[in-house]
């Protein structure tokens, strides 16, 4: 396993690469420094034309964000799509081991810009912006069949009976106040349900309804289970 969430952090097994020290930092700040100067990511040039910043491998040609992460939790009432390790994994299908700041820094790396986000959290119109598909890679624990889903099949609607609609995610871009960069404070990379903190939010109309979506057990793979998160952009970069 590469990632187990905890209360207040991850853990990583033996065999996983080391936490960047950019997350471990992050885990480590005291709650009102939060979001205060946020450090720059490392960033490394890879042979490939690709680029890794933490975790998080960017394929400019592909337009590509791809990253580890976990299944988080079957509870209901899911609100978030992926959580950082220091964002809301109670109540989102996945965790990944990113810092808000720098998964908005590797959208913006991509050409994306940020939109407007929610007015509120839960209300207002839908947010828009640069839209992003979410795919999930994982392997089936009885059949060691390698799955590869669009991240909404992992959701059911409780109102239609069905998974999640597939849609395009946008990119809002969080915020600063007061000095803070509001999507450390928040700590979740994408959301399901409005919030005008978060980096990439629900573009449809449901946005407006915590009872909405559940974990989609007949496909979902059980908590602590390894996937591949990859964010892709939908459309061309903007000069």
């Amino acid at each position: 396993m590469l990632v187990l969430c905890l209360a207040g952090g991850i853990a990583l097994a033996a065999d996983a690469p080391p936490m960047p020290a950019e997350l471990d930092s992050y885990l480590k700040t005291e709650d009102i420094d939060l979001g205060k100067n946020p450090p720059k990511p490392k960033i490394e040039k890879l042979a490939d034309g690709k680029v890794r910043i933490g975790v998080m491998t960017l394929d400019p040609a592909k337009r590509q964000i791809v990253m580890p992460g976990v299944i988080a939790t079957w509870e209901r009432n899911i609100e978030v799509l992926i959580a950082s390790p220091r964002g809301r994994g109670y109540e989102s299908l996945l965790v990944a081991p990113v810092r808000p700041f720098h998964f908005q820094l590797a959208l913006l790396a991509l050409g994306l810009n940020p939109g407007k986000p929610a007015d509120m959290v839960g209300s207002g119109k839908a947010p828009v912006g640069d839209p992003v598909v979410v795919y999930v890679d994982y392997e089936d624990t009885k059949t060691h069949a390698k799955k590869h889903v669009r991240v909404e099949e992992l959701l059911f609607d409780e109102q239609t009976k069905k998974p999640m609609k597939e849609h395009h995610w946008v990119f809002v871009g969080s915020r600063l106040l007061d000095g803070r960069y509001m999507g450390d404070v928040l700590g979740d990379l994408i959301v399901t349900m409005y919030h005008p903190d978060a980096i990439v939010d629900n573009g449809m109309a449901d946005g407006t309804n915590d009872y909405i979506y559940n974990v989609n057990d007949k496909v979902c793979p059980k908590p602590g289970t390894d996937v591949t998160i990859t964010i892709q952009a939908t459309t061309k970069p903007k000069s």
